[in-house]
């Protein structure tokens, strides 16, 4: 809408519209970055030391408590440490398998079953 002159009667008007229009171009041309959750390999081997220690820890601990209120001497502890031991493999193995999904990404092509 403008006048015979060429110019428009809203000038304000105009320029928003335009900055409305020009924001909607880049509101749909707008993409999110892609953020990857994999944790680092670093990341990954602490947690994975942290909880085998603390397992380790705790059967340690509990084999302690045996002792003290039993008096066996350390025979608790030895026990204790060993399922201890055990507990934090455990979780180890089990960790790392959830992180093999069997897609070939963590594995070798040629160690790949699927």
């Amino acid at each position: 809408m403008s006048d015979k002159n060429g110019k428009s009667p809203n000038p304000d008007k105009d320029a928003l519209q335009a900055f409305s229009d020009k924001l909607e171009a880049q509101k749909k041309s707008y993409q999110e970055p892609e953020i990857s959750n994999d944790k680092s390999g670093m990341a990954q081997g602490l947690k994975h030391a942290s909880e085998f220690s603390a397992a380790i820890i705790a059967g340690g601990f509990l084999g302690y408590l045996v002792d003290k209120f039993a008096g066996s001497g350390p025979w608790g502890l030895l026990i204790g440490l060993t399922f201890g031991f055990g507990a934090g493999v455990m979780n180890v193995v089990r960790a790392a398998k959830q992180g093999m999904d069997g897609s070939g990404i963590d594995l070798p092509p040629e160690l790949d079953e699927d």
